[in-house]
């Protein structure tokens, strides 16, 4: 049963109708306002940038989406053809213009990879940044005060890798020497619990 709806989630379609069911528009307008806190012309770099849901809230913004979904990134590239969106993996990500972005973000990306791969995309992350820039991630995370139901939502995650806090806090450190956490449990109209880093170059 959960392998057919990670199935079913992999359509940009299905992705969609979730994610507007669990509120994924109030948590976005909750990132914009709370943490990514972009400024008019900003340069925004958005890693795992699905079907472009975050394009509709960053209007002012020269934007930059990354997916590794063929399907994503052509739904996207048909509904917000003033953005640009590239069909690659992180890993193979190599057109990254240094020293250019002013926000950079990847959200829901982190628990779906490995340390190695983390780390990967926090380094293409800090030399795609400007100095002073940011990169907000947000990502489920594993604490001690969570219910059993967040605890069974997590470990049925199509992403592998969830974390605690402290856990991606320290693979941040080894790129980034400012970085601010916060975990949030109200984000979702369903019991959830993620962490948001801030990580300045």
């Amino acid at each position: 049963m959960i392998e057919s709806v990670r199935s079913v989630l992999s359509r940009s379609w299905a992705y969609q109708s979730f994610w507007h069911a669990i509120g994924g528009d109030e948590r976005n307008r909750a990132l914009l306002r709370d943490y990514i806190r972009p400024a008019p012309g900003d340069r925004i770099l958005d890693i795992g940038c699905g079907p472009g849901t975050m394009v509709p809230y960053l209007q002012d913004a020269e934007y930059v989406g990354l997916d590794v979904s063929a399907e994503y990134v052509d739904k996207a590239r048909r509904r917000f053809p003033q953005a640009r969106f590239i069909c690659q993996s992180v890993g193979e990500y190599d057109r990254v213009e240094p020293n250019y972005f002013d926000v950079v973000l990847a959200l829901g990306v982190l628990h779906h990879l490995d340390d190695n791969e983390a780390l990967t995309l926090f380094q293409i992350a800090r030399d795609a940044m400007k100095p002073g820039a940011r990169l907000v991630t947000l990502d489920g995370v594993w604490t001690d005060d969570q219910s059993q139901v967040v605890k069974y939502l997590l470990s049925r995650d199509r992403g592998r890798f969830v974390r605690s806090e402290a856990g991606y806090r320290e693979l941040a450190a080894k790129v980034f020497s400012k970085i601010e956490s916060s975990v949030r449990h109200d984000l979702l109209r369903i019991p959830y619990t993620v962490v948001i880093l801030t990580c300045v170059r």
